[in-house]
């Protein structure tokens, strides 16, 4: 869904001149994961200073913008105040062109950063946090060499969608890893997900069979609620990742998902492209746009 419409701002309440302001509003949160950003800027004369406050918000699930201007006097902020919105729909999915492009630039430096990070613990041990500082060291290394950052993560989107899929399936989740061409570097994100995993145990020797061993199996079973990963290989149906507080409690460590019809049980899967700042057209700025 598109936030086309305007909110009810809530002047009443003063948000704008706290510092920092309480945005997003409370009606903006209800609608979903959302990230924000805002800037100052003021204007004095002889008797009173002019304040403007630009807030810009994004939705994970749209990719929708919302922008909010809010002017006031600072001696009388109420009997001052004016307010005015603007919202903007997410742009059209990107080109294959462009998204091999964004690989070429990102994908394997993620995937190596998530490599590198393996047996060690990343800020405060969750899952986001992994990619979250992957992308931030990775885009200070870019800026360095002139080179354009990754856009950041925005909640738990990632760049660009390329692929969702859910489990049970009307139709076969097999070789969608292909069609929608997920590669190193991409980001998984899990929603309430259930995976058995078949895992092979060293051969035990039969009681009482002189000289007979049989080759060993077992079942785990993997339940996520969300969970966020980097993708560092794919082999037919399954992702082999490197995450965070998954498989290793608080720390970085590896595990493979079949997301095919034989592994995930139930659940939600998106993939996700990491991809530039300018391929969206830069990333979530407070700048009011003069038409």
């Amino acid at each position: 869904m598109a936030h086309q419409q305007d909110f009810d701002l809530a002047l009443g309440t003063q948000w704008f001149t706290k510092e920092p302001p309480a945005f997003p509003l409370l009606a903006m949160k209800a609608l979903g994961p959302c990230t924000s950003t805002y800037s100052w800027t003021w204007e004095q004369d002889f008797t009173d200073t002019t304040k403007t406050l630009i807030c810009a918000v994004l939705w994970a699930d749209t990719k929708a913008v919302t922008k909010v201007r809010v002017i006031w006097k600072r001696s009388k902020p109420m009997g001052t105040v004016t307010a005015e919105q603007k919202h903007y729909l997410a742009r059209p999915p990107l080109s294959e062109e462009n998204l091999d492009k964004a690989h070429k630039l990102y994908g394997e430096n993620i995937a190596v950063w998530a490599e590198g990070a393996v047996g060690t613990r990343v800020g405060d041990g969750e899952c986001w946090t992994l990619i979250q500082e992957a992308l931030v060291d990775l885009a200070e290394s870019y800026r360095q060499y002139g080179k354009e950052p990754p856009l950041l993560s925005q909640g738990r989107s990632h760049g660009h969608s390329i692929l969702s899929l859910t489990a049970p399936s009307v139709g076969s989740n097999s070789g969608l890893l292909q069609l929608a061409d997920v590669r190193r570097g991409d980001i998984v994100e899990l929603k309430s997900a259930h995976f058995q995993i078949i895992t092979e145990e060293a051969p035990k020797k039969v009681p009482n069979q002189w000289g007979k061993w049989v080759k060993g199996a077992g079942e785990k079973n993997v339940r996520l609620n969300h969970h966020t990963a980097i993708v560092v290989g794919v082999e037919g149906d399954v992702v082999r990742v490197v995450e965070q507080n998954g498989s290793v409690q608080g720390g970085v460590g590896e595990e493979r998902y079949d997301l095919g019809d034989g592994g995930m049980k139930r659940g939600e899967v998106e993939i996700f492209r990491v991809i530039g700042e300018t391929m969206r057209g830069g990333g979530l700025t407070a700048e009011w746009d003069h038409e």
